[in-house]
């Protein structure tokens, strides 16, 4: 009888998930920023002065959901933003080529 209670109780007591769930991490601010300046600026100065379309590419969804944002707002004021786009990519950001990979 006693198993019987001990199996009663410990089916009506909540269980806690046997694996935990990671929180997502969050974006750092600061290297959003820099990303921003980096590709969006000359992108939108690109496009202001030679009226071509730019694409920029970001290395996630998220971050893509941020510069679309982003460049929504800045339409407002200027309506050449309209001709960047932001594409992401799944390759590494870094340039392989240029005085760091020892080319001259």
């Amino acid at each position: 009888m006693k198993h019987g209670w001990v199996s009663f109780i410990q089916a009506a007591r909540p269980h806690r998930p046997s694996h935990r769930v990671l929180p997502t991490p969050a974006i750092d601010p600061v290297a959003l920023t820099m990303l921003a300046v980096n590709r969006l600026g000359p992108a939108t100065l690109r496009t202001a002065t030679n009226g071509r379309a730019w694409t920029v590419t970001v290395p996630d969804a998220r971050t893509a959901d941020i510069f679309r944002a982003a460049l929504d707002e800045m339409q407002k004021t200027r309506r050449t933003d309209r001709l960047v786009a932001v594409v992401v990519t799944e390759e590494p950001t870094q340039r392989t080529r240029g005085i760091d990979a020892g080319e001259a």
